[in-house]
C-alpha cells in the first residue's frame, strides 16, 4: 500500500508553530493581565485594613489621621495607576488573541486539507486493494476453468 503524502507538510508545520508561538503570546498576555487584577485586589485590602486600623484610633490623634489620609490617597492613586495598566494589558491581550485565533484558522484550514486528501487516498486505496484481489480472484476462476476444461479434453480423447 502506497503511503500518503501530505504535499504542503512544511507549510503546515510552520502553521502549527506561528500558532503555537501566538499561544505562548496569548498566555503571557493573560498572566499579565491576571497578575494586575491580583494586584488591585492587594491594593483593595490595603485600603480596607487601613480604614479597619482607623476605626480604633482616636478622634485627637491627628498625627495618624493625616498619615492614614495620606496613605489612603497612596493607595488610590496605585488603583487608578494599576486599572490603567489593566485597561491596556486587556486591550494588548485582545489584539494577541486576534492574532492567534487567525493563526489557529490557518492552520485548520491545511489541517483540514489534509484530513480530506487522508480519506480520499485511504479510499482509494481500499479500491485499488479490491481491484487487486477481484483480478487475482479471476485469474484463479480462469486458471481453475482452464485446467477444467484441459481435463475435459484430456480425458475424451
Amino acid at each position: 500500500m502506497r503511503r500518503f503524502q501530505f504535499t504542503l507538510a512544511a507549510v503546515l508545520r510552520l502553521r502549527q508553530h506561528r500558532e503555537s508561538e501566538w499561544e505562548l503570546k496569548l498566555g503571557e498576555a493573560t498572566s499579565r493581565c491576571v497578575r494586575l487584577q491580583d494586584e488591585i485586589a492587594t491594593v483593595a485590602r490595603e485600603h480596607q485594613q487601613t480604614v479597619a486600623a482607623g476605626g480604633g484610633a482616636q478622634a485627637a490623634d491627628i498625627e495618624f489621621r493625616l498619615w492614614q489620609g495620606a496613605y489612603m490617597a497612596h493607595l488610590e492613586q496605585r488603583r487608578q495607576q494599576l486599572s490603567s495598566d489593566l485597561e491596556e494589558a486587556q486591550r494588548a491581550r485582545n489584539e494577541v488573541q486576534q492574532q492567534y485565533v487567525a493563526a489557529m484558522r490557518e492552520r485548520k484550514v491545511l489541517s483540514n486539507l489534509k484530513e480530506r486528501q487522508e480519506e480520499a487516498h485511504r479510499r482509494e486505496q481500499l479500491l485499488h486493494e479490491g481491484k487487486v484481489l477481484d483480478d487475482s480472484t479471476n485469474a484463479r476462476s480462469a486458471r481453475a476453468r482452464k485446467i477444467a476444461w484441459e481435463a475435459t479434453v484430456d480425458g475424451s480423447l
